[in-house]
């Protein structure tokens, strides 16, 4: 049974993994569960994982086929600037903070055997201070697992299965983000929030694009947007006012009859004061350090 894989989770990726859905970005996405896998572990795991959504990011230059489809039907609507410009202010918002935290609450369907979509729940606590501290838990499954990032290296560990794993890093987040991507295939947690608008052609992809209207998210003002590119329908709502956060994200897959969705709400606390002890590494009790081995295959790439 062939398995898709939603970017920014994994369904099966290497031996040693960290969970079975660790969540998405806009690496997409302005996802929040992560994948925290691409290590080799002495003893492979055999556990059933459902077939997983294969939700696009909308950082993904995906563009249209060579046919000119669009993948969905063909059918053009037009861009209003106001969108798209929407989303270059986040980017560029976002990019200033110094140091933030991040509360994300996520849903993300798996396709079940019979086509059923089944929704898995996660939360996941993101610290950032700029350039180069990071720590990540995420909550799910009864388990928590996680990366910690300290400027020299990086770990990531996990609770319920009992080890961690260590390995040099470069010294700044977004090279960071950009070597676990590419050497490690392991999508940061929340990495939308180092990707977006930073030199990416996002609005190449986008195929579609309109203001939906104000809408509250909590108890927050959010412009509500609708964006169109090929195999995902996606929407954002952006905090009103000085502060151009992202308050919530759903991406539909438009390629899978059953549609599934990936929903994030993300609640934050900017210029927060972290201890020094927040960006350092301490194993439990019992945990082992496995080695950590690049992965066989990009997490976003179909597994059989």
């Amino acid at each position: 049974m062939n398995k898709r894989v939603f970017p920014g989770v994994t369904a099966r990726t290497l031996p040693c993994r960290f969970g079975t859905k660790l969540a998405l970005s806009l690496s997409t996405a302005l996802l929040g569960a992560m994948t925290l896998a691409g290590c080799a572990h002495q003893e492979p795991f055999h556990e059933h994982v459902p077939a997983q959504s294969n939700v696009p990011s909308p950082l993904n230059d995906l563009g249209a086929d060579a046919s000119g489809n669009n993948g969905n039907g063909g059918a053009s609507s037009a861009i209003d600037a106001h969108a798209t410009d929407a989303l270059d202010a986040m980017g560029a918002y976002l990019r200033t903070l110094h140091a933030f935290e991040v509360d994300a609450d996520t849903a993300t369907d798996v396709v079940l055997d019979n086509g059923q979509n089944a929704a898995l729940l996660h939360h996941t606590v993101l610290k950032v201070k700029r350039p180069n501290r990071l720590r990540a838990d995420i909550t799910g499954n009864g388990n928590v697992r996680g990366m910690v990032y300290d400027g020299r290296r990086f770990t990531i560990y996990n609770q319920k299965k009992g080890f961690y794993a260590r390995q040099d890093a470069p010294p700044t987040l977004d090279g960071l983000v950009h070597d676990l991507a590419s050497n490690w295939h392991i999508e940061a947690p929340l990495a939308d929030l180092f990707y977006w608008g930073n030199g990416k052609p996002d609005d190449q992809s986008i195929q579609a694009a309109q203001i939906i209207g104000v809408e509250k998210v909590d108890k927050r003002s959010c412009t509500h947007y609708a964006y169109r590119q090929s195999g995902a329908d996606w929407e954002l709502w952006i905090e009103t006012g000085r502060r151009p956060l992202p308050c919530k994200m759903i991406i539909t897959d438009t390629t899978q009859t059953s549609r599934p969705r990936h929903e994030v709400t993300y609640h934050w606390k900017l210029n927060p004061l972290f201890a020094p002890s927040t960006f350092v590494f301490h194993a439990r009790a019992g945990a082992r350090e496995i080695a950590l081995k690049p992965a066989d295959r990009s997490p976003y790439e179909e597994a059989e």
